[in-house]
């Protein structure tokens, strides 16, 4: 009886072994499959698997489920973690690379784009989780197939690549149309699709480096540098042809033009002297005014001045007149002249001008 009770215990101990190395067919595996080292190196072979396993004791007043929780986020991280080490350790950065040169504030956005993008949830993790009342402690193992990244992230560096080719063709089609801020909110959102891209380039490399033909390297080099070519060719690229007529008090002054000017430069704007080469000719015409209203100080008193101001905003893609409307604009106080106050109505008058074309020039 006693031999036969140690044949049994050796059959269950072979059996159980058995299962270490064995994992059970279905969604969830047994713990036997990768509770201990020995079953996971046999279960889920480096080569194949990316996992993390996490064991952890219960703490006082922790539920088991709390406890059991706790372990997935930390089994979670650790297999994304390998990941992403992984991938720093075989790839390089290439987010400052551009055979067209470089683009410092295009990088330096693109580069934003970029760390966001390595924060990503590692995709198709799997988890199991195993409780152990006796000892009270809990086990986690999150594990995925490499072979399951790599079908995932060849299909999100198509993906993402024919969405930068979208925005792309949009950017082109608001160009032609004119609307040259549309076609730069475009690009910008372009870049996110770009780095989500290079991201599943730096994973499918990792996870499996020798798919080089499915990684689109010609092709993600060739979008990039259309997209920091096009946003090249559309900073500073509305063109404006402003003519401005002021006179202050029946004397010709250039107060508000250059006021306009720098407001207008600081926006995405420059200037040609050819109205035929502008997309918007900007003609100002202005002129100033006594207000009756004086206020006291000292042994004078402060003088009020009234910019009376016609503005009218030409689109030579429309060709008509988009904007036309009158503006009256008075000093804030600090005349002592009635020509003083005069040039500082018109300098103010600046940014009402422009408040009032923005929309118009900027397409917001």
């Amino acid at each position: 009886m006693r031999m036969e009770t140690n044949k049994k215990k050796v059959i269950l101990k072979m059996m159980v072994c058995a299962l270490c190395f064995f994992p059970l067919v279905g969604e969830a595996q047994s713990p036997s499959a990768w509770l201990t080292s020995q079953a996971r190196e046999m279960n889920y072979p480096a080569d194949k698997y990316i996992w993390g396993f996490v064991p952890g004791n219960l703490r006082n007043g922790e539920p088991e489920s709390s406890l059991l929780e706790r372990l997935k986020i930390d089994a979670k991280k650790e297999a994304a973690g390998k990941i992403r080490t992984m991938v720093e350790a075989e790839t390089s950065n290439t987010a400052w690379q551009f055979t067209n040169g470089e683009d410092y504030s295009f990088a330096s956005l693109y580069q934003d784009y970029t760390r966001q993008t390595a924060q990503a949830e590692i995709v198709g993790i799997q988890i199991e989780t195993y409780y152990d009342a006796s000892e009270r402690m809990g086990y986690a193992f999150a594990y995925v197939k490499k072979s399951d990244l790599a079908v995932y992230y060849k299909s999100q560096i198509n993906l993402q690549l024919q969405q930068v080719q979208t925005a792309l063709n949009t950017a082109a089609t608001a160009v032609n149309a004119g609307q040259k801020m549309r076609a730069k909110k475009a690009c910008e959102d372009a870049l996110q699709p770009l780095a989500k891209a290079e991201f599943a380039q730096d994973l499918l490399t990792a996870v499996s480096p020798y798919e080089t033909e499915s990684l689109q390297l010609e092709r993600l080099s060739r979008l990039k540098n259309e997209l920091l070519q096009t946003l090249i060719d559309l900073e500073q690229s509305i063109y404006i042809y402003l003519k401005c007529t002021e006179s202050n008090f029946d004397q010709s002054v250039r107060v508000l033009g250059p006021e306009l000017r720098r407001l207008l430069s600081n926006n995405q704007c420059s200037f040609t002297d050819n109205p035929e080469d502008a997309d918007y000719k900007i003609v100002v015409t202005a002129t100033t005014r006594k207000h009756d209203g004086n206020v006291a100080f000292g042994d004078g008193s402060l003088k009020f001045s009234y910019a009376d101001v016609e503005v009218e905003v030409f689109s030579n893609y429309k060709r008509k007149v988009v904007y036309s409307d009158g503006i009256s604009q008075k000093n804030n106080g600090d005349g002592a002249t009635y020509e003083s106050a005069g040039r500082n109505a018109l300098k103010l008058a600046a940014g009402k001008v422009w408040e009032n074309v923005k929309p118009w020039i900027l397409g917001k």
